[in-house]
């Protein structure tokens, strides 16, 4: 991998404001306190209401020989102690991705997602769905309901996730184009 192709690609990220600082570990890039299209903090965090279970999430890129790779690095936090995870259990690619710490919640889970870059709608959507939300641990994430105006009941957590990382992904895309 090139150097200066991966010092290019984080002056563009830069560039493009996506984040406060952008990390980077080995071939790794990843967005640290992540912005909205309108320069405020984006809200990384999602937390059941009932569990309080709670997910952060974090976006990079894995730049290699000839293709990007889009990285979702998503931690699952919750009150129980007893499975605490810390930064010295993290190897390889995950050490890339801070763990994220807030309010009350211990980190136990670390999952790291990945696709092509330019993968579509579609593909990320299955990549999550078989990467991150078919883990038993995660299990809470179908009782997140919410009503929505017409009546409906959504997943509203799964929903905040594709939704997020979705626009992640295209804000990213259109930065490094």
């Amino acid at each position: 991998m090139n150097s200066k192709t991966l010092e290019h690609i984080q002056q563009r990220l830069e560039q493009a404001k996506l984040a406060g600082h952008i990390y980077q570990q080995d071939q790794i890039l990843v967005l640290q306190e992540p912005f909205t299209e309108d320069g405020a903090a984006l809200n990384i965090f999602v937390q059941h209401d009932l569990t309080a279970d709670q997910l952060g999430l974090q976006f990079g890129l894995n730049v290699l020989d000839e293709q990007i790779e889009f990285l979702i690095g998503v931690t699952h936090s919750n009150q129980d102690r007893s499975s605490e995870i810390g930064t010295w259990n993290l190897k390889g690619e995950q050490k890339a991705f801070n763990l994220c710490y807030a309010f009350y919640n211990y980190p136990k889970h670390f999952y790291l997602l990945r696709c092509p870059l330019h993968a579509n709608t579609d593909q990320v959507t299955e990549m999550i769905t078989s990467q991150l939300f078919a883990q038993a641990e995660l299990d809470f994430l179908n009782t997140a309901l919410k009503t929505n105006p017409m009546g409906l009941q959504h997943q509203w957590m799964k929903d905040y996730i594709l939704e997020l990382s979705l626009e992640m992904k295209v804000r990213i895309q259109t930065a490094l184009n």
